[in-house]
């Protein structure tokens, strides 16, 4: 029988310095097992081999040059494998390491260290957020009522999706008509000019609408109340340590671009009509650079990284985890409910979306699309099941494979055997 790697999620790193950053060991298992015997998922070789053969399918009708797919089972990492490669030119195959840039996946860290500051007693969720940033002075169209933490995790604070001072950067070499949105850096004077001069698409509090600028803020708030200079410190501080994801940052230079994929982008994406469609031809795009001002995207990881965050927040109230119950209940209790894509209802705690999955329950769940990178994750509190993918290329294969395996995990449980 084929041997394959299990890797073990070493949370118990998080009772050591802080600072240390060891490598997950792996070690080999021939046999069908039944991982994390409380939550019931069933796994086997012929699971693996579906599931391989699953990534390889939506890789080759996406054309994706790389995808990188993690499986959670408790505190388990029962699959962490990379496919394809993280360059088309070099053809460097892509591995459990690979750094992939997961935009608005950053968003559910916002959330998450608001969850935490709250439960802590550093900030109040539903105060304004001028109490902890006095400097901040809304557009007057964003004063009909106060902006809270709450309001802005949630997306209900009416912002728009980008500041009105956001300034676009050319990128080089792409055909004509390409449109990327890579924007210059944002710093704190930036952000003061924004919340300053953009005005709000909805009155505060009105209804929930999508906005990156929202979470920015959220973000700059939250580093205020923690002590830290920035979000990306506040973060490191909070729950990279902790965690030991040594792999996680934010990209301010290309100085730790050596496991970066290659960001790819192209036309025929049904999610993401900025391009010329139907080309079906890979074009590499420049990665992302942000300043001292993020939340809203900004962070990059890896499959290893995001599987600890997953599986502390599904562990939340056990040794392993530096998170309580109480923190995770408030992340993802419901602020609102939306819409999306004029057919899917979702609820929204603290930037986290909750959604039914059938006779299953609930899962929860975030994507990131930038140029070139994207990612997914959806996790099940009740299972303690999760599944994380990143890619270069094309992000339907993400959303869509992350999901159709979630769904096919859910079927392998013993009680659904």
């Amino acid at each position: 029988m084929r041997k394959y790697v299990r890797e073990i999620l070493l949370l118990a790193l998080m009772t050591v310095a802080l600072s240390s950053c060891a490598a997950v060991d792996s070690g080999n298992k021939d046999a069908p097992v039944s991982v994390n015997a409380g939550n019931a998922l069933v796994w086997t070789q012929g699971l693996e081999t579906w599931i391989d053969r699953r990534v390889e399918e939506k890789r080759a009708f996406y054309k994706n040059p790389s995808i990188v797919l993690a499986v959670i089972s408790g505190d388990d990492l029962v699959l962490n494998k990379a496919y394809g490669v993280k360059d088309l030119g070099a053809g460097e195959p892509a591995t459990t390491e690979t750094t992939y840039q997961i935009a608005s996946i950053t968003k559910t860290f916002v959330g998450a260290l608001a969850a935490k500051l709250a439960i802590e007693g550093a900030v109040d969720l539903d105060a304004p957020v001028t109490d902890y940033a006095p400097e901040l002075v809304f557009h007057e169209t964003a004063r009909s009522q106060a902006v809270t933490l709450r309001l802005l995790l949630s997306h209900r604070a009416g912002f728009a999706s980008n500041p009105a001072n956001r300034r676009n950067i050319a990128a080089p070499g792409l055909p004509d008509n390409f449109d990327p949105t890579i924007a210059e850096p944002y710093n704190r004077k930036d952000l003061l000019e924004g919340v300053l001069i953009t005005p709000n698409k909805y009155d505060v509090g009105e209804r929930y609408s999508y906005s990156n600028f929202g979470i920015h803020i959220a973000g700059y708030v939250l580093a205020r109340a923690a002590g830290a200079d920035d979000f990306s410190q506040a973060v490191e501080r909070q729950m990279l340590r902790p965690l030991a994801m040594c792999n996680t940052f934010v990209r301010t230079s290309p100085d730790r671009d050596a496991q970066m994929a290659t960001p790819y982008v192209y036309g025929d994406d049904d999610g993401y009509k900025v391009f010329p469609i139907g080309t079906r031809e890979y074009y590499e795009a420049p990665a992302w650079t942000f300043g001292d001002v993020t939340g809203g995207l900004g962070l990059s990881s890896t499959t290893t990284d995001l599987s600890k965050y997953v599986a502390a927040l599904m562990n939340a109230g056990v040794d392993s985890s530096p998170f309580t119950s109480d923190m995770i209940d408030l992340m993802l209790d419901r602020n609102d409910e939306f819409v999306m894509k004029d057919e899917l209802v979702y609820e929204i705690g603290l930037a986290w979306r909750k959604m039914a999955f059938g006779r299953y329950g609930f899962v929860y769940s975030h994507g990131g699309h930038n140029d070139g990178h994207h990612g997914f994750i959806l996790f099940s509190r009740d299972k303690k099941i999760a599944v994380v993918a990143l890619t270069n290329g094309a992000h339907t294969a993400n959303r869509s494979l992350a999901t159709e395996i979630m769904l096919r995990l859910m079927q392998s449980t013993k009680g659904d055997r």
